[in-house]
C-alpha cells in the first residue's frame, strides 16, 4: 500500500521538473525588453569624435544616436551639450573623453509626462558613464525610484541622486562641484560608505603619494570663481535639455510590419503597446512663434 503514494510522488516531482523550464521560458518570453537608449546632440562647436565599436564620425548638431558603448571626445577648443533619453543635459568641455560603458532604460510609461524640461524622467534608467579626462557638466531630471547613475574618474566613484554637479578629472586629481541635489563620493575600495556631498560643496580627490594607498578626498565650499564657471556649465546643460523630446514608438519590424501606416502602427507622438517592443524617437523642438523678419523697401521710407 505504501507504494501507491511513493509512485504519486515520483510522478509530481517529475510533471514539475518538465514543467518549470516551460514555466521559465514564458516568464522571460513576456519580460519587456527597454528601449536602446539615445543621446541627442543640441550643440557643437569645434570638432568631436564618437567611436561606437569599430565606427569613429564627426558629431553632428541635432542628431541622436544611441549611447550604450558610445565614446565621446573632444579637441582643444571644442564643447557640446547633449541630451540623454532619460532627461539628463550633458555638457562636454574641450579636451574631454568620456566612455558610455552602460546605459539601459525600461519601457517607457503610458503616461508619463513628456513636455519640455519634464521633471522626471520617462522610464527607469541605469546608466554608468567613465570620464577618463577633462570636465563634465550634468543636469538631471528627477530620478524616479530604482533608477541608478554611476559616474567615474581614474579616482573617484561618484553616485549621483539627482541635480546639477560638474566633474573635473585628470590622471592625479578629480573635482566635483554640487550646485544642486545630492552624491556620494567614493575614493577608493577602502571608502565602502563614501561621502555624502550636499549643495555648494567641492570634492577635490587626490592621487595617494605613496602606491598601494586609497587617494586623499577633501570637502570644503565651492570657491567663488569656480562657482560661475560650474554655474555656466550647468547651465548649459539645462537648455540643453528644452531643445528636445524623446517618444517610444513601437519598433514596426518587430510587430511584423512593413511599412509605417500598416494596421496596427501606433499613432505619431503615442507610446507603443504594452506589449510591444519600443524604440525611442528624438524629437527637437521648434519655436511655437518664430520672429518675424519683415523687409521695408528703401523707396518707402521717408525722404527717399
Amino acid at each position: 500500500m505504501k507504494t501507491i503514494p511513493l509512485r504519486l510522488l515520483l510522478v509530481g516531482m517529475l510533471v514539475l521538473a518538465v514543467a518549470s523550464p516551460t514555466a521559465l521560458a514564458q516568464r522571460q518570453l513576456g519580460k519587456k525588453k527597454g528601449p536602446v537608449s539615445k543621446l541627442y546632440v543640441a550643440e557643437t562647436k569645434g570638432q568631436t569624435e564618437i567611436q561606437n565599436g569599430d565606427k569613429i564620425y564627426t558629431i553632428r548638431q541635432a542628431t541622436a544616436f544611441d549611447a550604450p558603448g558610445t565614446v565621446i571626445e573632444t579637441k582643444a577648443d571644442s564643447h557640446d551639450t547633449l541630451v540623454y533619453s532619460n532627461g539628463t543635459g550633458m555638457f562636454v568641455g574641450e579636451n574631454t573623453r568620456i566612455e558610455i560603458n552602460h546605459f539601459s532604460q525600461e519601457p517607457f510609461r503610458a503616461n508619463r509626462n513628456n513636455q519640455l524640461d519634464s521633471p522626471y524622467e520617462p522610464s527607469v534608467s541605469q546608466s554608468e558613464v567613465f570620464i577618463s579626462r577633462g570636465a563634465v557638466g550634468l543636469c538631471t531630471s528627477q530620478l524616479i525610484s530604482g533608477s541608478a547613475m554611476l559616474y567615474s574618474t581614474p579616482l573617484a566613484t561618484i553616485n549621483i541622486r539627482g541635480g546639477r554637479l560638474v566633474i573635473e578629472a585628470s590622471a592625479t586629481e578629480t573635482i566635483i562641484d554640487l550646485l544642486e541635489g545630492d552624491l556620494t563620493v567614493r575614493h577608493g575600495p577602502k571608502d565602502v560608505s563614501g561621502q555624502i556631498l550636499r549643495a555648494g560643496e567641492r570634492a577635490t580627490v587626490r592621487r595617494a603619494a605613496a602606491p598601494g594607498l586609497d587617494p586623499v578626498i577633501t570637502i570644503e565650499p565651492i570657491p567663488r570663481s569656480a562657482l560661475v564657471v560650474a554655474d555656466d556649465r550647468t547651465a548649459m546643460a539645462c537648455n540643453a535639455r528644452k531643445s528636445v523630446t524623446f517618444e517610444a514608438i513601437e519598433k514596426l519590424a518587430d510587430a511584423g510590419l512593413e511599412q509605417a501606416g500598416s494596421a496596427g502602427s501606433p499613432v505619431e507622438g503615442e507610446a507603443a503597446g504594452a506589449g510591444a517592443p519600443q524604440e525611442i524617437v528624438a524629437k527637437p523642438t521648434v519655436p511655437q512663434n518664430p520672429p518675424t523678419n519683415i523687409v521695408i523697401s528703401p523707396d518707402r521710407l521717408p525722404g527717399t
